[in-house]
């Protein structure tokens, strides 16, 4: 039954009640745009005591022919809508308590224009209201075009843009002057409409026009003959703009192959053994970049072992050694000759501190026998290389990684701390490319200095270090006695020695 009808029969037959029962309208004619969202409301009084028993609220689309049902809710259940506004409405629950039944139409289309009926009825009465929803779409965006007309001196200038409804368009040249257009509009798949307009000018013409679509204001202009581009020129712009863009390219390519091959470090002229004031460091200060004069150099995710070479080189660069180690640079050096022994006895150079593939040497002394500055010279001697190392260097060439960690005070596992003390990125993928690399490298050192037995975590996870690797090459400096469970669980068949000038073989307080 119509609700015309229906609401007439009520008067007629229920006077009373239809009095007092009213539908009024929040606005009766509602504007908005293309794309947005619009509220439109009505007021209905009484309210009902039951929302959810004694309510009936519908929302209609209407012609003068026909309706469409947009939305409709039955005692506080949801009907579907129209196939053309489902998922895009929805009534404002929360509002039918205050006496109002609004509609939210979302993504409006320029079809969703026209008259809607809001119907509401409840046990006192029904009642109805007409609202009138006009959607608009303003022509924001000029696209303008130059191009010669075919055939002819002439330029072709277009402007064109979309919007709803239709819009004029007026040209004028820079006096103001009117000049008329050749106006086409055709119908967007949005029902948008896509007006494009254009004037012939003569390409010897020295003039300013511009294009308004006079719906909203939106206007373009054009500069003659500025704005003529001579496409000879545009192309060489190309050309020489590609050409140099492929240069850049080829020189970036260059830069990172030879970095990658080679490897860059920073040159530093300062002093390698002290500070910039000459201030002594001690050996757990070595674990410390001197923030403010870092290089910053960012190692590659992939942890390739040149990238991670020439990250710890321009580290160790940067780090200050101790006054102890200066001291001794020649004296000391010469003295190791004298107290680098094997475990029968016999004196030994210095490169007999590398050790061989896949092998663990012990270095022990008692303390302030030196053990550290020893692990410092050979840091020294891998970075700076054979030709700048510090007196008798050793040839540590074959490495390619040398990673120093100060077992003094650790805390994590052994990754954990190598990562920690050498600043690597803490990731996953990281820790796992570390391990891979220290397995089965044969050019990477692992210089533990001031090794001690007592941290289960770091003990545990060298062991397992030690009885998976297969290639790297391991040194440890400690403490005699420091270390039996290490040297039980590898099977250690050499071990160094670092003659103390000293009488002594007590190591209970030494500081690495």
């Amino acid at each position: 039954m119509d609700w015309q009808v229906f609401v007439i029969l009520q008067v007629i037959f229920q006077p009373s009640i239809a009095v007092f029962f009213t539908v009024e309208s929040e606005q009766s004619v509602y504007t908005s745009e293309f794309g947005e969202n619009v509220v439109m409301g009505c007021k209905f009084h009484p309210k009902p005591t039951n929302l959810t028993a004694d309510l009936k609220v519908t929302w209609q689309w209407k012609t003068s022919s026909a309706a469409w049902e947009v939305y409709k809710m039955i005692n506080g259940v949801e009907h579907s809508a129209s196939q053309e506004y489902q998922g895009r409405v929805k009534l404002l629950t929360e509002e039918l308590k205050d006496g109002w039944a609004k509609l939210q139409v979302s993504r409006l289309r320029i079809n969703d224009s026209g008259t809607y009926q809001c119907l509401v009825q409840t046990a006192e009465g029904a009642d109805y209201k007409k609202i009138t929803l006009s959607v608009i779409a303003p022509y924001k965006a000029v696209t303008t075009c130059i191009k010669k007309a075919a055939g002819g001196d002439e330029l072709l200038l277009t402007c064109q843009s979309e919007g709803y409804p239709e819009s004029p368009v007026v040209w004028q040249d820079g006096h103001l002057q009117r000049v008329k257009p050749n106006t086409t509009a055709e119908t967007t798949q949005d029902q948008l409409v896509r007006v494009t307009s254009w004037i012939r000018v003569n390409s010897s013409d020295k003039n300013n026009y511009t294009c308004n679509f006079t719906s909203n204001g939106r206007t373009a202009a054009f500069h003659i003959p500025d704005d003529i581009l001579d496409p000879q020129a545009q192309n060489d712009t190309f050309l020489i703009a590609l050409c140099i863009g492929l240069v850049m390219v080829v020189m970036i390519i260059a830069v990172v192959m030879y970095r990658r091959r080679k490897g860059f470090i920073a040159q530093n002229t300062r002093n390698l053994q002290v500070d910039r004031q000459g201030k002594p460091f001690t050996a757990a200060n070595c674990q410390q970049m001197n923030e403010n004069e870092a290089t910053i150099i960012h190692v590659n995710e992939d942890l390739e072992e040149e990238n991670l070479g020439v990250f710890l080189k321009t580290r160790y660069y940067d780090i200050s050694f101790s006054r102890e180690v200066r001291h001794h640079r020649g004296p000391f050096s010469a003295e190791l000759s004298h107290r680098l022994q094997n475990n029968e006895g016999q004196t030994l150079k210095l490169q007999a501190l590398l050790p061989e593939a896949g092998e663990t040497l012990f270095l022990e002394g008692p303390p302030e026998s030196g053990k550290t500055a020893v692990a410092l010279i050979l840091v020294s001697s891998w970075t700076e290389g054979p030709t700048q190392a510090l007196t008798n260097p050793l040839d540590l060439s074959i490495l390619q990684l040398l990673l120093y960690v100060n077992c003094s005070n650790v805390k994590g596992d052994l990754l954990q701390e190598i990562g920690i003390q050498l600043s690597l990125p803490e990731k996953t993928s990281t820790q796992h490319q570390l391990r891979t690399m220290l397995n089965r490298s044969s050019e990477v050192l692992l210089l533990l200095d001031g090794y001690r037995e007592g941290n289960q975590l770091f003990d545990d996870s060298l062991r397992k270090f030690l009885s998976e690797r297969r290639g790297c090459r391991v040194l440890v400096t400690a403490c005699p006695g420091h270390c039996p469970v290490l040297k039980d669980t590898v099977g250690i068949r050499k071990v160094l020695t670092l003659q103390s000038t000293e009488d002594t073989t007590v190591c209970h307080q030494e500081t690495y």
